[in-house]
């Protein structure tokens, strides 16, 4: 019996890990609590009853245990199947561990042919260059984006403008900056903007940017101000140090 306590150990470390990141009922906290196994054993036939969710679950504990299981996964995917498709997903999910290197490669393998100058596939190598510090990479691969609508209002257009601000093109990245500085929208970019302005001696602007996206956020209703929780929060921390 005894040795099974590990497994019954995991099983509830598990099921109360799960339970709150998923904002589960109280009840079954307690119901895990006081009955460990069959508790855990309830709650998880209660939350994954069908068959593709258990394997969902399996694949998730898989993941939580071992920490390169789904990397390996992928790219033992990858060596039998070899598509565009698997490259980036693989390359997204180098990108999550904070390998840039190996996504940019990937994201590179990807751009000739039928997916050369792609813009979702752009987009993603703007973002690896700049998070590798390339800012010579960003600016070539932002300047095939700025004609494209999905570009116009992203993160990446941010990062684009600061690379063109790190190679000593401000008025450039003023520019592009201005154009992401929307009302009641694009609060994360416009935030860089804020950062931007105090970086090049524009204090007065940017305490009146951020201001604004304050008054913007405090005057929506109670689900909008949900949803915009983790900014609101950020532009308040970066309020207090301007």
């Amino acid at each position: 019996m005894f040795r099974y306590y590990p497994l019954v150990i995991l099983l509830y470390a598990y099921c109360i890990y799960h339970a709150y990141t998923n904002k589960a009922d109280q009840k079954w906290f307690w119901i895990i609590l006081i009955f460990p196994f069959f508790g855990s054993a309830f709650y998880l036939y209660d939350t994954f009853y069908r068959r593709d969710e258990i394997n969902d679950i399996r694949e998730e504990v898989k993941n939580t245990l071992v920490s390169d299981y789904k990397t390996n996964k992928l790219e033992k995917h990858l060596k039998y199947t070899d598509t565009v498709s698997n490259r980036v997903i693989l390359g997204d999910e180098y990108t999550r561990k904070g390998d840039y290197i190996q996504a940019l490669s990937l994201y590179n393998s990807c751009n000739e042919g039928l997916y050369k100058d792609d813009v979702h596939l752009l987009l993603k190598i703007v973002k690896s260059n700049y998070l590798l510090e390339d800012y010579k990479g960003v600016i070539e691969s932002g300047d095939k984006l700025k004609q494209k609508k999905e570009f116009a209002n992203s993160n990446e257009k941010a990062a684009y403008a600061w690379a063109l601000y790190y190679e000593n093109r401000s008025e450039e990245a003023l520019k592009n900056f201005e154009d992401l500085n929307r009302s009641y929208s694009n609060y994360e970019c416009r935030l860089e903007y804020v950062k931007f302005l105090s970086l090049t001696d524009k204090s007065n602007e940017a305490k009146s940017l951020i201001e604004k996206m304050l008054e913007e956020i405090e005057s929506m209703d109670s689900y909008e101000k949900k949803l915009k929780k983790a900014v609101y929060k950020e532009i308040k921390s970066t309020y207090s140090r301007i």
